[in-house]
């Protein structure tokens, strides 16, 4: 009887999604955002890294003016950027 249930939740769910595709949409980008595989291509964060007059580190999410250089950081949600601990360096 349990299982009937679910089915009958389940078919209700999809017909609900399937007829307001918007929801699907969202519940797509939660999905997403949460690590989820139902994005194949994953999201990448741009970054932007250059150094200000006064010589201080600049880490940011837009690019600064035209007359400063710069470099870009582009990093993938998939992908680790944690440095590697010191006891498995040199393993």
């Amino acid at each position: 009887m349990r299982l009937f249930w679910l089915l009958i939740v389940l078919v209700l769910a999809g017909l609900f999604l399937h007829l307001n595709p918007e929801y699907k949409t969202r519940l797509m980008e939660l999905a997403s955002d949460a690590g989820s595989t139902f994005s194949p291509a994953g999201k990448t964060t741009r970054l932007y890294k250059w150094r200000n007059a006064e010589g201080t580190l600049q880490i940011t999410d837009q690019p600064p003016s035209v007359d400063i250089e710069y470099e870009t950081l582009d990093y993938h949600q998939d992908t680790n950027i944690l440095p590697q601990p010191p006891q498995l360096q040199n393993k």
